[in-house]
Parts: C-alpha cells; structure tokens; sequence
C-alpha cells in the first residue's frame, strides 16, 4: 500500500547526521523512517513470540520523497518527477541475514520465516508504504534474543553511493525477536523417544529389583531442580498390602540442570518387603521441575512370592473391634476355596468364590479386560456358619487357590482373642 507523503515524519530518528541535498538529476532513493511504525525503535522492529507460533505484529514504512523533510535518513531527497519511480522491489534472499541467537550465535531463525505482508512492488515518487511484517518461529526454537536484517532494493534500478557516501537505493531493516521461554518434559522409555505410559517392575519377595525411564527436556528453556519421588505402592487385589514409598530409591533423585533436548537416565530400585503376597502393587512416579506442571505415570510392581496366606492383624483382639483380614494369591478368572478350622479339627467358617477376571474394556473385544485381580481378600467377622461368634484360640487357615497355573494349597495358624 503507497500514499502520498502528506505530514512530517517528525518521529524519525537520523541515521546521519549531515547536510540534506537534492540528488543529482538520475540518482534516487528511498529510506527505512525510523522509530515509526508499530514495535519499531530506531531502524530495527522488536518483536515477541513463542517456538512453534507467530510472533505479534510489527509496522514499518518505506519512503519515497522528493522533499527535504520526506529525506528521513539524511542521506539525499530525490528531484521531482516519475525518473525516481520504484517499480521493481524486492528483497533478494542473498540480502536476507538469518537471526542469530544473541547468547549462542550457533542458534538461529531461518532469513525467509521473515514475513513481509505488505510490502509494494511499485513506490511511486513522492509516496510511503506502511509494511506490515512477523516471524514465524520454528519449533524448537530455543528461548533468548535473535537479530537479524533484511535489505530492500529495486530489480532494476542501481544501487550506488551518494553525494554524502551513503548508499541509495538499498534500505536495511533490523529485527530483533524474543522467543519466550516454554518450559517442558516428557518421562520416556529408556531406549528411546516414546512417552512411557507406566513403569513397570518385576521381582520376588524380599528382592531388590529396578526399572529404568528417562527424562527428557521437551521445551525450549533449560531446566533447573528437577526432582523425583514415588509415593506408596498399594496392592490392586489384597485390602491394606503396601509396599511403602521409603522402599523405592530414586537414583539421581534430583538433577540440578537438564538443557534444551537433553535427558538424564533414572533407575528405580524397590526394596520388596519379605513375606508380602504376590500380585500387582500399584503407586505413582512424580517428576517435577522448576516452573513446569508436576507429571506422574503409574510405578507397578508385579511380585512372584511363595507365601501363600497373610493376615492383615494376628491375633485378632474382638475387644478392639478387629475381624480377620484374610489375603492370599490367585490367578485371574480361577476358583478358590477358604475353610477355617479350631484345634479340634472341627470345621467354624467356610466360603469360597472366583479370583476376578477383569472388566471389559468399553468398546472394545470381549476378551480386552482390565483391572483384574492377582489375589482375594477374604473378611471372617469371626463367626461360624450359624452366625454365633467363635471362642477365643488358635485356628487352622486352609486355602486353595491357582497361583501360576498351579494348584496351591496354603495353610496358616491365626489367634482370636475375645
């Protein structure tokens, strides 16, 4: 878009501070106005945007004149008439600087993401364009400041120096771009990029057994006090099995720093408690960082183990309000049988059900469960089949159960205290 210069630039910076001259008759040129237009200072446009987007918009104008207060960079004021018409403007790419990251001049914005909406082939004597411009920045693009300029010619006309040894018929645009910083991780697989949607960790009672993830800086600022911990793991199957947070070593735990597309390699070490009941134990792995959003993916133990019952409380004192919280391991989907007997051999409670299989997923094929259960929790309110409470003494716990495919019979002693 032209217009005709009407008003004084008065907010025009000179580039140079010297006599204005009409040019000789044959010689043109057009400037750059300084300090006018929008995020314009001086010659340079300041603009702000985030990696992946584009920046906000800046303004700047081009000037055509043939007047002494339309030469706004001091350098000559072309002589009336159409000799001094640009009808061929252009920015050539060999004339197009990239903008180069001011704290790493390794880094850069490609010259051509530079865009010039409105710029005019034809700037007719005596006429300014407004140019309407903004970045794109590509993905990736690492937080910080990045200058960098484009030059503004005519195809046709020549460019040559002038009477004050300025070069005419060349205009120079700075810009200077402020990528924001966006702040971002991903805990990955271990061997490679894919988002991990879970730890998973697999070990026998008693044992140490570790798992490895990654976390990996996805954003476009380096990270600082990047710190790891895992909460309780809690049995899907078996009310009240923990394996207490304490028992999970994070190593490193804390990472001071983690820059722009680096990742540091995490070990997980669960210490499984002796003695506890096999099955899946669930709880949460949770990442954070300096100024990003916590994240967490599921930590799961699967534990094999050889103990066939365990007790939630033994004795068991009815005086406090206890019944028997009775645990052991099953296989998904097969049958278990539970008896209690007193020292007599006499036979106080029986019950027996399926290890559950699993829910269908919605939407999906029949045999796509989840949730299933590794092992049965089995309340006794301490009563027998007729519902008349038991005396206090030690009983005789049978189980049979399919643990691994396998028939399992298990038996332990328990003590009831009224």
């Amino acid at each position: 878009m032209t217009r005709r210069l009407l008003i004084a630039t008065a907010a025009a910076t000179p580039a140079i501070a010297s006599a204005q001259t009409q040019l000789p008759a044959g010689t043109c040129d057009f400037d750059v106005a300084g300090d006018l237009g929008r995020n314009v200072w001086g010659h340079t446009v300041h603009l702000i945007g985030r990696a992946g987007a584009s920046t906000d918009r800046g303004q700047f104008f081009i000037i055509n004149d043939s007047t002494e207060i339309g030469d706004v960079d001091h350098d000559g004021y072309n002589q009336p008439g159409p000799a001094c018409d640009y009808n061929n403007l252009y920015t050539p790419q060999v004339l197009r600087r990239d903008l180069i990251n001011v704290a790493n001049p390794a880094l850069a914005i490609p010259a051509q993401n530079v865009i010039l909406i409105s710029l005019p082939r034809r700037l007719p004597n005596g006429t300014m364009a407004r140019v309407e411009n903004f970045v794109e920045i590509p993905n990736g693009t690492v937080a910080g400041t990045y200058r960098g300029e484009i030059q503004i010619r005519d195809s046709l006309m020549v460019v040559r120096n002038g009477p004050n040894n300025e070069t005419l018929g060349n205009a120079r645009v700075y810009f200077e771009v402020t990528v924001t910083e966006d702040r971002a991780f991903a805990i990955v697989d271990p061997d490679s990029a894919a988002i991990l949607d879970s730890l998973v960790i697999r070990g026998h009672a008693g044992q140490r057994a570790s798992g490895v993830v990654r976390v990996a800086n996805t954003g476009n600022a380096n990270l600082s006090d990047v710190t790891v911990t895992a909460t309780d793991l809690r049995s899907e199957s078996a009310v009240g099995l923990i394996i207490p947070g304490q028992n999970v070593t994070i190593t490193p735990a804390n990472i001071s720093g983690l820059l722009v597309s680096d990742t540091t390699r995490l070990t997980v070490t669960v210490q499984i408690p002796r003695g506890i009941l096999g099955g899946r134990y669930r709880g949460s792995l949770i990442v954070q960082a300096g100024g990003t959003a916590a994240q967490q993916i599921p930590l799961i133990v699967i534990v094999t183990s050889t103990r066939g019952i365990l007790f939630g409380n033994n004795p068991v004192r009815e005086i406090n309000g206890d019944i028997a919280n009775i645990a052991f391991n099953g296989d998904p989907g097969t049958p278990w049988k539970l008896s209690i007997y007193d020292m007599a051999g006499l036979v106080a409670y029986k019950t027996s059900g399926t290890v559950f299989a699993g829910a269908p997923i919605p939407g999906g094929a029949p045999t796509d469960l989840v949730g299933a259960d590794f092992a049965v929790n089995v309340i006794w309110p301490l009563r027998n089949g007729r519902g008349e409470g038991v005396a206090s003494g030690m009983y005789l716990v049978v189980v049979e159960s399919m643990v691994n495919g396998k028939r399992q019979l298990a038996q332990d002693k328990l003590m009831v205290i009224r």
